[in-house]
């Protein structure tokens, strides 16, 4: 949706500027004179997938706390796990005549839409943490996801050793680009040792509650010793399936989780997980914030701003900092 026109009035021979701006992000007015966005006053808008999981909430922080060090006004929105939502929210910063979006989609095809309206608006909008499949981005700010998960898939290689076994892979939301990416790169691991097997791979949406579900009806499936480890795609969905494939007597399963969690950590230490792959949430979203920033000012930014990834295990799980 393109951004509203102002309405103008004349008063005394004064033109007064009356827009959807002032309720919301627009500092200033919306152009009618095709000036980029880039160019106007206000506040810059960002959207993520959902404001229930906590690695979306230190993303909501890690912006705000960002925009404030810079003297920019942000409005963060929760798309609430939907992908309308989340067009629609992008539309409505869009309407009230923000500067620029920071988008995290929840699916990487759905929102392309979003992308087309911020296009349609001259308006610039970044990927964050998440990519999208079309539209103008001005640019990716976030980890290599099939860099994630090539590293669970070499450290599930060296636990398992030699003799391999079947594993159960838990992946995030169907269709983002996380979900896409650690599971092709998981794949090209296993694609080179065969002792490896999926026994089954199942959607938890990286929440905690889908991914107990899935687990209570597997360790129905399976019986103890059948499956050799579990991997997950987010440390929400692998600290549940660690708990219940442990009270189904799963004694000797191997965990591995991702995006490093406080939660994570605790659990590596104490044997729960045997790794998880930290990437900071907040370091992402403050990088965003600054790279929009910088192009607000006129200044060139990288299309790719790739974030570090680290394979968090027992032997250095205290030389790092959790996530979230």
């Amino acid at each position: 949706m393109p951004v509203m026109a102002p309405r103008f009035f004349v008063f005394y021979g004064l033109s007064i500027v009356l827009g959807l701006g002032a309720l919301g992000c627009g500092g200033g007015s919306e152009n009618v004179s095709g000036t980029p966005a880039s160019t106007r006053g206000g506040k810059i808008g960002a959207v993520l997938p959902t404001f229930s999981h906590p690695f979306f909430l230190a993303q909501k922080r890690g912006m705000e706390d960002k925009a404030k060090e810079l003297g920019l006004e942000i409005d963060v929105r929760d798309g609430q796990d939907d992908d309308a939502k989340q067009i629609g929210q992008v539309e409505t910063l869009l309407n009230l005549g923000c500067r620029a979006v920071i988008l995290c989609p929840r699916d990487e095809d759905a929102l392309v839409p979003a992308v087309e309206a911020a296009n349609r608006a001259k308006t610039p909008i970044i990927a964050l943490n998440r990519r999208i499949n079309g539209g103008d981005v001005l640019c990716y700010v976030g980890a290599d996801d099939a860099e994630g998960g090539v590293l669970q898939g070499q450290e599930l290689v060296k636990l398992l050793g030699p003799k391999g076994g079947k594993i159960i892979y838990l992946e995030g939301t169907e269709g983002s680009s996380p979900q896409r990416k650690r599971s092709d790169g998981l794949l090209g691991v296993l694609k080179n040792h065969p002792e490896i097997t999926i026994a089954d791979r199942r959607f938890a949406g990286f929440q905690e509650d889908k991914a107990k579900g899935v687990m209570t009806d597997l360790v129905r499936r399976f019986q103890p010793g059948e499956i050799q480890a579990i991997v997950a795609q987010s440390d929400e969905m692998a600290l549940p399936a660690a708990e219940v494939a442990r009270a189904e007597g799963w004694k000797d399963v191997v965990v591995l989780g991702f995006d490093g969690s406080k939660r994570a950590f605790d659990a590596v230490r104490d044997g729960r997980l045997q790794s998880t792959i930290l990437q900071d949430p907040t370091e992402q979203a403050a990088r965003a914030v600054e790279i929009l920033a910088s192009h607000l000012k006129g200044e060139t930014v990288d299309v790719e701003n790739i974030t570090p990834l680290r394979l968090i295990t027992k032997s250095d799980v205290d030389k790092h900092q959790p996530a979230y």
